[in-house]
């Protein structure tokens, strides 16, 4: 008998992103009545292929044949029409909406009068339930739905458009052993009525139990198709990591001491505002491991959160050996001997923007790696590349920015950042989620061997098997409560399944489960009687990898690294090309703007040449024009430095120039108070307060935001104009000097005004200043705890929360520290050649223009010396544009578009990166 005809057929699919290769030349044939598994390990590549497969990407190279013929999928509304269908691991439903209307969303159907049809849905539903034996109520509505039942929801939409080929995504990852039976006789059902099944999961034993064949992805090539007959897990296993795996860790016993972690009557609440816990109680003892296993969305998440501190809990009490951390920060917390591992690595674990070396250190804030709030960046380095080498962090160096790792690659980092720190008490969920099977043994492996070495353990997983194996107690959640406890002695896979589904394991529930699991396996035609689903495919895969391996240990001091300082040459040559590659785009930005410039100038009848000659050579010319580049240099170097602080930390903050403002003035009044004094001293009050009336005017928004969560960008800009018009009202009224003839205050008393070097040049103590401001600010981002810090606020997620960083006060700083140097600057041309008294029309805008300068240094403040140097030839160089009769507006404009540009850099930064990020890192929390 002939081979049927593939219903669908890849030949030769290659797909890059950037200079990565996810998929190389793959050839797959998937057959109508047959489940294909595919399986690989985390970023093999597994997520980009079906996502070609259902038209969400598309190949570079290679053909798709649906039926014989070829077909491009261009989009998933094409997938539909040829009959592809994809569930996902994370459900895509609406919970307020019914059955009948989550499957047929977008694609309603309608009465002639143009009216929704709601009973042909609910009928049409119905018999689609019916055909497939999935029983579901089409009214009800999704929100008051067990998880089982929402992917029965989700299969009868894939199944909605006459389904030809159904891709299944880690499709068990929220079920329990009960449902994932349930799930498995229906694929199977589908299968016996012509559908090609494409099944994705980590599970082994599931994939040999389900599938008829297995095809092995390994760095984005298929290594080997085989039918599934006569696979051991092992075999599947030594295919994806190309070596042989140990499976399964055996348990041993524990010896568990005294008390490590107290949880009494602990309540919580979600970020909806429903309550998770309900009033739980929980104890765990040094050198023990108690696992949680429960259907996530049961709680767990909030019971880590609430022990590791990231959310407030109104009713309970927490204890950390002995010391009541219910109202504790995390710092606090950690400094007990907290060590967490979160379940969302993106949000809370790491920080994507910074390095390894930086995510690394982020919690480890104290010596070897900092002294006198001085980061050692030598050290740094050193336990990076340690942690990477013990930890098998692949493709990795200390300065690798880790959003860049695959998902187990940074789940790597992770880890090896807490199980390194000798925690008293290791909380962990979801420690495997993402991480190739070959990483697994390891990490199993350190689990134990932190309990051994004296730790408590809380454990978290919605994998079964690797929960049961790693545990001396488990306990089960279901809707916030524990509803059963088990030891080693009496737990089972049935009784733990039972349980998650909310029913507690009595002799008379387990005989029917056994009854269930014996018509499921015997449905699916395993060689099992009284087992569950799960023990099933273990023992159909006849797995005998249960030893125990040496566990690792933690002292890094044990590994040697080889020096990898870069020699003297080589250093500066990769200096250079660092800052090359750094400088590119906001060069590409400035010429982009110069060109389109050049328009603008032919438009008005100029000649274009000429007016660019003019803008930048015209100011360096004659002493004149460089004083005027000096004096409008110092502030836009010193704000942009400002600027940048507030930036990093991932406040827009626009209110520099009422900080600035605010700073000249009462800067020049606290001068002209201390008249009497020696002109010194003087000169040191005015810079002493303006620094603090800038830092005032900074520190009200960052409250607003810290406390309050009022936009900063809006306080900033309401407080900038606030500033100008108060300083308007005072040197009009009360500090009026009758004498002037404009808006100012009195003047400075006579020798309170720096004694320039060169005069003719402009050159003074306020360049100094302003340069060592500028470099301090530097210094300070890129060398220091607290800039640290502010780069980790700056992720703009709960990883500074995580690490112990206070983000309320840190926001209260950066805005207090963003506004000082801010008011400083205005101190400055208070005292300069330009000033001696406060003028309202000192400042063209210092202030705005300073995060132009800012956004071109791309918030390196190295770089903003440089941007600010060009910034002020541009408008020492308007004069000589002028008397070329080019109006001084064309400056303006061409400030503007590299505005424009150079923002458009960020935007194309940030689309790249989400496309040059493998398409399994989008659901990678399942894709193995």
């Amino acid at each position: 008998m002939s081979e049927p005809t593939p219903i669908l057929e890849l030949r030769g699919i290659t797909k890059t992103f950037g200079d990565k290769v996810a998929n190389e030349d793959i050839s797959l044939s998937f057959l109508p009545g047959r489940v294909h598994a595919i399986v690989g390990e985390n970023g093999a590549g597994k997520t980009t292929l079906v996502n070609m497969i259902s038209g969400n990407l598309q190949p570079d190279l290679g053909t798709i044949f649906f039926d014989g013929a070829e077909a491009t999928v261009e989009n998933p509304n094409r997938a539909d029409e040829l009959g592809i269908g994809m569930v996902h691991q994370h459900f895509k439903l609406v919970p307020s909406l019914t059955v009948a209307a989550n499957i047929f969303l977008g694609k309603e159907l309608t009465t002639g009068m143009g009216r929704l049809d709601q009973k042909g849905m609910q009928s049409k539903v119905r018999e689609l339930a019916e055909r497939f034996g999935l029983a579901i109520d089409p009214d009800d509505r999704v929100e008051d739905l067990s998880v089982g039942e929402r992917q029965r929801v989700e299969i009868l939409k894939a199944l909605s458009h006459d389904t030809r080929l159904l891709i299944l995504d880690e499709p068990t990852a929220v079920l329990t052993p009960a449902e994932a039976g349930e799930l498995f006789i229906v694929v199977r059902q589908l299968a016996e009525r012509g559908c090609a099944i494409v099944f994705i999961s980590h599970k082994l034993g599931e994939v040999l139990a389900i599938a008829d064949d297995i095809s092995v992805i390994r760095d984005g090539r298929v290594v080997g198709t085989q039918p599934a007959a006569g696979l051991t897990q092992t075999d599947i296993a030594t295919m994806m990591v190309g070596r042989d795996v140990l499976l399964r860790i055996k348990h041993t016993p524990a010896d568990p001491r005294d008390e490590v972690l107290s949880v009494e009557d602990l309540s919580a609440v979600d970020a909806r505002g429903i309550i998770a816990l309900k009033g739980v109680s929980l104890s765990i003892r040094r050198g023990e491991v108690v696992g949680i296993a429960g259907v996530e969305g049961n709680g767990q998440s909030e019971l880590t959160s609430a022990i590791a501190g990231m959310i407030d809990v109104p009713r309970g009490t927490i204890r950390i050996s002995g010391t009541d951390v219910t109202r504790a920060t995390v710092a606090k917390r950690r400094e007990i001997g907290l060590a967490y591992v979160p379940e969302d690595r993106h949000e809370e674990g790491a920080g994507p923007g910074l390095s390894i070396a930086e995510n690394i250190a982020a919690t480890k804030l104290r010596a070897p790696l900092v002294r006198f709030g001085w980061l050692s960046l030598a050290k740094m380095r050193e336990l990076s590349q340690k942690l990477i080498a013990m930890f098998d962090v692949r493709g990795a160096t200390p300065t690798t920015k880790i959003g860049e790792l695959s998902g187990g690659n940074m789940q790597k980092v992770i880890i090896a950042r807490e199980f390194t720190s000798d925690p008293e008490l290791l909380v962990i969920s979801q420690p495997t989620r993402g991480v190739d099977v070959g990483a697994m043994e390891f990490v199993h492996n350190s689990i134990v061997a932190a309990r051994d070495r004296g730790a408590g353990v809380l454990l978290v997983s919605a994998d079964l098997g690797e929960v049961m194996s790693l545990s001396d107690r488990l306990l089960v959640m279901f809707r916030g409560e524990f509803i059963a406890e088990f030891t080693q002695d009496n737990m089972s896979e049935t009784a733990v399944g039972l349980a998650m589904a909310g029913t507690r394991p009595t002799p008379e529930a387990l005989a029917e489960a056994v009854a269930e699991h014996a018509r499921v396996a015997d449905e699916l035609g395993l060689d099992t009687s009284a087992v569950s689903l799960v023990e099933a495919s273990a023992e159909s895969a006849t797995v005998t990898e249960s030893v125990r391996v040496a566990a690792p240990e933690f002292d890094t001091s044990a590994i040697s690294i080889r020096d990898s300082r870069e020699p003297r040459g080589q250093f500066f040559a990769s200096f250079a090309s660092r800052a090359f590659e750094s400088a590119k785009q906001p060069v590409i930005a400035v010429l982009v703007a110069l060109v389109i410039g050049v328009f603008v100038i032919l438009a008005i009848g100029k000649n274009p040449f000429e007016a660019y000659v003019a803008l930048f050579t015209s100011g360096w010319r004659e002493s004149f024009g460089i004083s005027n580049i000096v004096a409008t240099f110092i502030p836009l170097a010193v704000i942009s430095a400002a600027t940048i602080v507030s930036f990093r930390a991932g406040f827009f903050n626009i209110g520099a120039e009422g900080q600035l403002y605010f700073g000249a003035f009462f800067g020049a009044i606290a001068g002209v108070a201390s008249n009497g004094l020696p002109p010194f001293t003087v000169m040191l009050i005015v810079m002493v307060v303006g620094s603090l009336a800038g830092a005032a005017w900074g520190l009200l928004p960052g409250w607003l935001f810290a406390y309050w969560r009022v936009n900063i960008i809006v306080t900033t800009l309401l407080l900038s104009e606030v500033a100008k018009l108060v300083t308007r009202y005072l040197v009009t009224g009360p500090f009026k000097d009758p004498t002037a003839g404009y808006e100012a205050s009195e003047k400075l008393p006579e020798g309170v005004q720096f004694t320039m070097f060169s005069p003719e040049y402009g050159i003074g103590p306020d360049l100094i200043l302003a340069l060592l401001a500028a470099v301090g600010i530097a210094l300070l981002l890129g060398r220091t705890r607290w800039g640290l810090k502010v780069k980790q606020l700056g992720e703009m997620s709960r990883f500074a929360q995580y690490t112990g960083v206070s983000v309320k006060a840190m926001s209260i700083q950066v805005m207090m520290l963003s506004g000082a140097v801010a008011g400083f600057t205005g101190a400055l041309l208070v005292l300069g050649p330009n000033g001696d008294r406060f003028i309202q029309a000192f400042s063209p805008g210092y202030g705005f223009l300073a995060i132009t300068v800012a956004l071109l240094a791309r918030l390196n403040p190295w770089a903003s010396l440089v941007a600010a140097l060009f910034y002020a030839t541009m408008m020492a160089g308007s004069t000589g544009l002028q008397e070329i009769d080019v109006p001084f507006p064309v400056v303006n404009v061409l400030q503007g578009i590299i505005i424009i540009a150079i923002t458009a850099t960020f935007v194309w930064n940030r689309k790249k990166k989400r496309v040059a990020v493998p398409a399994s890192a989008v659901t990678e929390r399942g894709a193995a």
